[in-house]
């Protein structure tokens, strides 16, 4: 039971912890404050919400450490929250004490980094803050978290907000003259490659980690497919692989990093032999670097492709340029997405550029013509990919399973994409293709009339 005692000119309490030991805290002017708030303490921990105020005088960077070590996330969010963890985060609250983080503090950081950043990066460095945060409460080192919820009433200055959509996004013929563009500029394969992303709404990551054995590309005009199984990441963290039956360290390093030769970099990682007995279900530790990992949001899917796109595809399978993989580098290695691929490569199709001549160590380069989508990045062709969907009319939920997302509630637990509107998207998509043959891009009316006959 809490009790007070007299310290110089203030008086302290005594409080029992929920182990059964007693702690203190002092300062208070009146023998009933001390009490009161002691009792209080008690309260809590007869009630099991009681938070240790010594817990509060954490450092925020210790208990980072500690988070990190359990947090169980894929592979790819680990990478990411790293990132913006040791570029921001840390920098600012690393020798900060958890308890001494106020909702003030927190806002006059925010506010220097939405002068630096744009609003995508900050509200993902305030998402892996939140969950920093919010476990720090459910260990009870504070009481509350100090970050401003999105449902507070906002205080302060009316902001006018833009409610024009930006995001830039190609219609069919830009993305045919992108892919003229890289035709000219690298060759086949990336006309192919620009075309697969403009016409079936993949992501970058799931282009690059597209195998050659989940094609489907014989059989009827509109039955030929796809299968969305990976996405291929430059991973500064090794993944992990759950063996199968039968599988060798050969077998997974082909699988998994694309080159089986890495076999040996994955017996390093486990200090195994290369020639080692694996058992089913033992958990292995992946090399760093190429990887292919589950796509985002586990969106397995199986897309069909318009006829233009199957024939294009099976040229490019024709010509080979890897074992695996169906969309590699100049080199033949696993796709990076890196600032050379921007500078040299998707900048010029789509802002276009001069003509240059051979210099040393690098070849000529054609006139490219800029497209009209100035700013407009590889995720565009999938906004556009929607985009061009939602204008035919099919069902929603068609749609979305072709995006590789979830519909919630009712819709998503009774609404199905039945192989109807599967091979009408697919013949939308043909169309598509047909109309951006023109010099204009084509009028809806025009367009809704020949997807509908």
């Amino acid at each position: 039971m809490a009790y007070a005692e007299k310290r110089g000119k203030s008086w302290r309490v005594r409080y029992q912890l929920p182990n059964g030991k007693y702690d203190s805290a002092s300062g208070f002017e009146t023998k009933q404050e001390a009490l009161d708030h002691g009792r209080a303490l008690e309260t809590d921990v007869r009630r099991k919400v009681f938070v240790d105020p010594g817990d509060g005088r954490t450092l925020f960077g210790e208990w980072v450490e500690k988070w990190r070590a359990v947090d169980d996330v894929a592979e790819t969010s680990s990478q990411t929250y790293d990132s913006r963890i040791n570029a921001r985060i840390l920098p600012q609250w690393e020798c900060v004490a958890l308890g001494d983080i106020t909702a003030m503090s927190y806002k006059a950081w925010r506010t220097q980094l939405k002068k630096q950043f744009k609003k995508n990066y900050v509200d993902g460095i305030e998402g892996v803050m939140r969950m920093i945060l919010d476990d720090a409460v459910a260990e009870r080192l504070i009481p509350f978290n100090p970050m401003p919820t999105g449902s507070a009433r906002r205080r302060g200055r009316h902001v006018v907000v833009e409610q024009e959509d930006d995001y830039v996004w190609a219609t069919p013929r830009q993305a045919r003259l992108a892919a003229e563009n890289a035709l000219a500029l690298r060759g086949f394969q990336w006309y192919v490659m620009i075309l697969t992303i403009a016409y079936t709404g993949l992501r970058m990551g799931e282009v690059a980690g597209l195998r050659r054995d989940q094609m489907n590309l014989l059989g009827m005009e509109y039955g030929r497919s796809l299968r969305v199984q990976w996405q291929g990441q430059w991973l500064t963290k090794p993944a992990t692989h759950e063996v199968a039956k039968g599988e060798t360290l050969e077998s997974i390093a082909a699988l998994r990093h694309v080159d089986p030769r890495r076999a040996a970099d994955i017996a390093k990682a486990n200090d195994l032999g290369v020639d080692a007995r694996l058992r089913r279900g033992q958990r292995l530790r992946l090399a760093k670097g190429f990887t292919l990992t589950p796509p985002k949001y586990s969106s397995y899917r199986t897309e069909l492709v318009p006829p233009f796109l199957a024939d294009l595809l099976s040229q490019q399978m024709a010509a080979g340029g890897h074992d695996y993989l169906v969309f590699p580098s100049q080199r033949g290695k696993p796709l990076r997405v890196d600032d050379q691929f921007y500078g040299r490569f998707w900048h010029p199709i789509i802002e276009g550029a001069d003509a240059e001549p051979m210099r040393r160590g690098r070849k000529a380069t054609p006139e490219l013509v800029a497209i009209g989508c100035d700013g407009m990045v590889p995720h565009g062709l999938r906004h556009g990919h929607k985009v061009w969907l939602d204008e035919q009319g099919h069902p929603r939920v068609a749609v979305e399973e072709r995006m590789g997302h979830k519909l919630q509630g009712v819709e998503g637990t009774y609404s199905h994409a039945s192989p109807v509107m599967e091979r009408d998207i697919a013949r939308g998509l043909q169309v598509a293709w047909e109309l951006s043959q023109s010099t204009e891009d084509a009028d809806l009316t025009e367009w809704r009339s020949r997807v509908a006959s």
